[in-house]
């Protein structure tokens, strides 16, 4: 069995599920951060498979790197990631024209930390195992 193919499904998922998680992460708190921002639209991270599944393109934002230390978009499109503006509430109880609800982002948030450190286990794993091979089984 060739050793490039021993673990690279998983261990290229499982990065794949960290970039996920890195980039939902910022944009749940860089909404957080803009609670207070009058007329902010709220932002979420959708799976690009999942968005083509529903047949829709709409909401979807073009990105624009206008700085040097700007997310660049090119590691977003490779992991089939979009970031698109939230679905609004039906009912907006603010009158500033935000549209962050911080109790469903904050649920978002504890989501993402779980799946985030679930696949930093598993991927911590993988490689224990390949070191306990490596090292003959700690014999």
């Amino acid at each position: 069995m060739p050793t490039q193919t021993l673990f690279e499904g998983a261990i290229s998922s499982l990065q794949k599920t960290l970039n996920r998680g890195s980039l939902r992460h910022r944009v749940l708190t860089s909404n957080i951060a803009n609670i207070d921002t009058p007329n902010y639209k709220a932002f979420e991270v959708v799976m690009e498979d999942v968005r083509q599944k529903k047949g829709g393109h709409s909401g979807t934002l073009q990105l624009v790197r206008t700085g040097p230390l700007h997310l660049s978009s090119r590691r977003q499109a490779a992991d089939g990631v979009k970031i698109k503006a939230s679905d609004p509430m039906a009912v907006n109880l603010r009158a500033d024209g935000n549209t962050v609800d911080l109790d469903r982002t904050m649920g978002k948030l504890a989501e993402n930390t779980i799946l985030y450190r679930t696949a930093a286990q598993l991927i911590r794993k993988k490689f224990q195992g390949l070191k306990n091979v490596i090292q003959g089984g700690g014999k």
